[in-house]
């Protein structure tokens, strides 16, 4: 084997190493339903709970609750079969009440919204690319 092969074998070993990751195994290729749900990602949803997908989303990432409403955020199941991956995440709220939850794999938060207004939220290992709101009306 020469010098050449044994460098393209080991680059393309690591090119196919690097799509591992905490992705769980869905892409985000054009065209793929990252939007399980159907809804439209830009309109508010209503319900009161969020889930953590592990393609490092929430789901919906707006919502619309009436005030006094509890919302719970849902981590996936975390089963450590090889086939999924048991990804952290927190919900951390921007309102500057320091409410947050735990980094968590797996489990639940809550928060009851009494007054009415938007409330901007993130995870912070994932930054800004993994945030939601929950209008409260």
């Amino acid at each position: 084997m020469n010098r050449t092969t044994l460098s393209a074998g080991i680059a393309l070993m690591a090119a196919l190493a690097g799509c591992g990751g905490a992705g769980g195994g869905y892409g985000t290729n054009p065209g793929t339903n990252n939007n399980p749900t159907g809804s439209n990602p830009g309109s508010p949803a209503s319900g009161n709970s969020v889930s953590l997908l592990d393609n490092n989303s929430f789901s919906p990432n707006n919502l619309a609750v009436t005030a006094g409403t509890t919302v719970t955020w849902k981590w996936p199941q975390c089963t450590g079969d090889g086939y999924s991956t048991c990804a952290s995440h927190n919900v951390t709220f921007d309102d500057g009440s320091n409410v947050a939850s735990s980094t968590q794999s797996q489990g639940e938060f809550t928060r009851t919204f009494a007054t009415p207004g938007t409330y901007k939220y993130h995870c912070t290992i994932h930054g800004t690319g993994m945030s939601g709101q929950v209008v409260v009306q």
